[in-house]
């Protein structure tokens, strides 16, 4: 299957397979920078890239990433048919040292930027490393018709319904 795509970075590098039977296409940052807070960054895959018509791209961290304490926001993700700019992926960090327990014996906690005692780890990736993988998956068409459910249970509640 044929995925399009277009260069938008000169050192956009083209998704591939570690291995023969790798499940999804490893992802190479082309560009990182900081994002609105301290606790984001914001990778650049330096690719557009188009799926066929009835497909769509989904993303996912790399199986290495859990040794880090940063995780990848919306994952797993999607890139959708029609969306034709630039791939990027939002990471966002887990706290190493969180503000509240810094700011315990302040007498006015109150007013304490809790954010300013907040600290990050580093992230892992810089520009050339492999950040994330990417596979498709065909969209099955969906069509809902209104009505009664049949073959209904007792289950009911959500979040843990099940008791296990």
């Amino acid at each position: 299957m044929k995925v399009k795509y277009k260069r938008v970075r000169d050192n956009a590098v083209i998704p591939t397979a570690a291995t023969e039977l790798s499940g999804g296409l490893d992802l190479t940052a082309a560009h990182i920078e900081q994002g609105e807070t301290k606790d984001e960054m914001i990778v650049y895959l330096g690719l557009a890239m188009q799926p066929p018509p009835g497909y769509m791209i989904r993303f996912s961290p790399r199986s290495s990433f859990t040794k880090h304490r940063w995780i990848l926001q919306n994952s797993p993700t999607l890139g959708d048919a029609d969306f034709t700019g630039e791939y990027r992926l939002r990471f966002r960090a887990i706290p190493s040292k969180l503000g509240i327990l810094a700011t315990m014996t302040e007498e006015n906690s109150e007013n304490v930027d809790y954010s300013a005692y907040t600290e990050y780890d580093e992230f892992p990736y810089k520009v050339g490393d492999r950040v994330a993988q990417m596979w498709l998956e065909e969209i099955i068409p969906v069509e809902f018709e209104e009505g009664e459910l049949e073959n209904l249970t007792d289950r009911v509640g959500g979040f843990g319904s099940t008791g296990k």
